[in-house]
């Protein structure tokens, strides 16, 4: 089966049917989205019907319960803040309902020896909502929780993929016997092969607000026969994005920072 993962559309409709003409090209057979759909960009009801119509599985962000439920504010920033108030206010009593019944995490089981299930999170194992994975001493401790989850008795990788720092990348030990926490980033697209023994916590990174420094949508697409994950970076309208943003009333700096990848 080949997969395809999404996260954190964040609202920007140009990034996201970018990655849907990728997944046409390629045939994926379904699509799984790590969840902060809206929050800072100009097409939240869209993002969330598009999602909705495309998606197998769909995880909650904290931009999607604080724009449903106000929840949180407090610790977001100013632009943030304004951005999930704006989306508050236009989103229907429907999609609220539906961004705020999203689970933050999940299990899927798949059709695979090679592959029986891997687990799905918005931030972290820990705290699925709110920690960012971004540095190896957190993802180790991530990796520790997952181990405990796992069969031990099952022969295959285990894999997390999160979403929330906005960072294409992974932490691994390409098997159990590892002692040395590995890291690999994803600035371009690249193939990445997943060892058979091995233990991973992969973000394929952003689709609507890369924090890395390359302003291209990320998506990725797993392959759950040959082991492998392509995480791509795609090239699209990033001006006709901020200008939505703009002529939105939302603060300049959300349709700035598009064209820099941060």
């Amino acid at each position: 089966m080949r997969v395809g993962i999404v996260s954190d559309v964040h609202s920007n409709l140009e990034a996201l049917q970018s990655v849907w003409q990728l997944f046409d090209a390629e045939k994926i057979d379904t699509v799984w989205c790590l969840g902060d759909i809206v929050g800072y960009g100009a097409n939240p009801n869209e993002c969330i019907l598009e999602v909705k119509s495309r998606c197998s599985v769909i995880l909650k962000g904290n931009h999607d319960e604080a724009s449903a439920t106000l929840w949180g504010l407090d610790w977001f920033n100013e632009w943030a803040r304004q951005a999930a108030l704006w989306t508050h206010y236009r989103l229907s009593e429907q999609e609220i309902l539906f961004l705020g019944n999203l689970p933050a995490k999940k299990k899927v089981n798949l059709e695979s020896d090679k592959l029986p299930f891997v687990w799905l999170v918005h931030g972290s194992l820990r705290e699925p909502l709110t920690e960012y994975i971004l540095n190896a001493h957190i993802a180790a401790e991530n990796l520790e929780l997952l181990l405990s989850e796992a069969d031990s008795k099952v022969e295959a990788p285990i894999l997390l993929f999160f979403g929330h720092s906005h960072v294409a990348e992974a932490y691994f030990l390409p098997s159990p016997r590892s002692r040395k926490l590995r890291h690999q980033r994803f600035l371009v697209t690249t193939d990445f092969q997943i060892q058979p023994s091995g233990i991973y916590i992969i973000n394929v990174g952003s689709v609507g607000q890369p924090r890395d420094g390359n302003p291209y949508a990320a998506c990725g697409i797993l392959d759950t026969e040959t082991l492998t994950l392509r995480v791509f970076r795609i090239p699209y309208d990033v001006e006709r994005a901020a200008v939505k943003i703009m002529r939105a009333g939302l603060p300049q700096e959300l349709a700035l920072r598009l064209f820099q990848g941060w």
